[in-house]
């Protein structure tokens, strides 16, 4: 991954994270911290291609995490 599309994705994380960190349990947000934090010295790293490996499933099992949190909290206040 780029460096220019890693800071970016970071930066998704982190609007995600303080827009729903209140929604999220405990280990959820541990992990996505966890998460972020490699993200970000992967990022400080000066290498032209960043491998993510498994943090880029970590990545979408968080999103998947959130969005069904959110659909499932929007579905009971209808």
């Amino acid at each position: 991954m780029k460096h220019d599309v890693l800071k970016n994705n970071i930066a998704t994380l982190q609007k995600l994270r303080d827009v729903h960190h209140s929604q999220l349990d405990a280990g959820a947000l541990a992990e996505l911290d966890d998460v972020l934090q490699k993200l970000k010295r992967l990022a400080e790293e000066e290498r032209p291609e960043i491998p993510l490996g498994e943090l880029a499933l970590r990545v979408l099992q968080i999103i998947d995490t959130v969005m069904t949190l959110v659909t499932n909290l929007t579905d009971l206040l209808r």
